[in-house]
């Protein structure tokens, strides 16, 4: 069940039963509809931060209307992984995904829909698109799109620190049942285990897929919607510019066009949702959305 309205909150349950909660705040006159997600370890809060300053208020300030969702284990779609609430990306990919695209849909009545997904829900968006066409949004916009894997780094350096960052992730989480990333400053949200070993599965194997086989690569080059993929050169480790220019250009049918930002004012990973400095970006988003969809 949808409850929509202006500023109201927003629910909806995934083909797997899971309840994704979110809010939705109307623009003047909005003649299209985003869905904000987030990135791992945090919520929706990082989408509006400060409130009122943040992304989805420079969204509704450029005349478009957003919903703002927190996944599974998430914010306020819980259990968290603390509750004993478990998950995978799979999970993510299949189920959060598609339910984020209704959501919106519900809410747009009619009017076109895109997906804005910072780190997680971008990459996560990219693949859903070709793996589940018919839930799909009308466009896509990423930021710090990337998922990690041998053949997407092309830096030997990187590969080894990308590597051993993974295995200690995973033993970290088979310790505890799940990851905590507050005491080590990455966020304040606790992934389960198996999103974690998920992870560290597709970068022994330099495979992107699901724990069942399921192909995301051949997902990504089956979409055919417009892509908008943002990277950062400041963005030195979890989406390096050249690992998300080799991510997006798997998406060999989709309309993407791979913008990579450039001096010191470019923004950190978390910058892209977080920090001020990237109100122009998110103006320029905005406007390209409009262009996208309404013309």
């Amino acid at each position: 069940m949808l409850s929509t309205g202006p500023g109201a909150p927003v629910s909806v349950r995934t083909e797997d039963g899971w309840i994704l909660r979110g809010e939705q705040r109307a623009g003047h006159d909005a003649r299209a509809v985003v869905v904000l997600g987030h990135a791992m370890m945090v919520d929706r809060r990082t989408l509006d931060r400060p409130r009122g300053r943040g992304l989805a208020s420079a969204l509704v300030d450029a005349g478009l209307e957003v919903v703002v969702m927190d996944a599974r284990g998430h914010g306020e779609s819980g259990p968290g992984a603390h509750e004993g609430g478990r998950w995978d990306y799979d999970d993510v990919v299949r189920f959060d995904v598609p339910a984020m695209v209704e959501a919106g849909r519900a809410a747009a009545a009619g009017r076109p829909v895109a997906l804005l997904g910072h780190s997680l829900i971008g990459h996560a968006a990219m693949i859903a698109a070709g793996l589940r066409p018919d839930r799909a949004p009308d466009a896509i916009v990423a930021f710090a799109p990337n998922l990690w894997a041998g053949s997407l780094e092309p830096s030997p350096a990187m590969r080894l620190t990308k590597g051993a960052l993974l295995e200690a992730w995973a033993a970290l989480s088979r310790a505890r049942g799940l990851f905590d990333p507050a005491p080590f400053g990455m966020g304040r949200t606790a992934e389960a285990q198996p999103y974690v070993a998920q992870f560290a599965q597709m970068w022994r194997r330099d495979r992107l897929e699901s724990p069942d086989g399921e192909d995301y690569e051949a997902a990504l080059g089956r979409a055919t919607l417009p892509v908008l993929a943002v990277a950062s050169d400041n963005d030195r480790l979890l989406a390096r510019p050249a690992s998300v220019a080799r991510f997006a250009a798997l998406a060999t049918r989709a309309d993407v066009e791979l913008r990579v930002l450039r001096g010191p004012d470019a923004p950190t990973h978390a910058g892209f949702v977080t920090d001020e400095r990237s109100r122009g970006l998110w103006r320029e988003t905005a406007r390209w959305i409009e262009r996208r969809l309404i013309g």
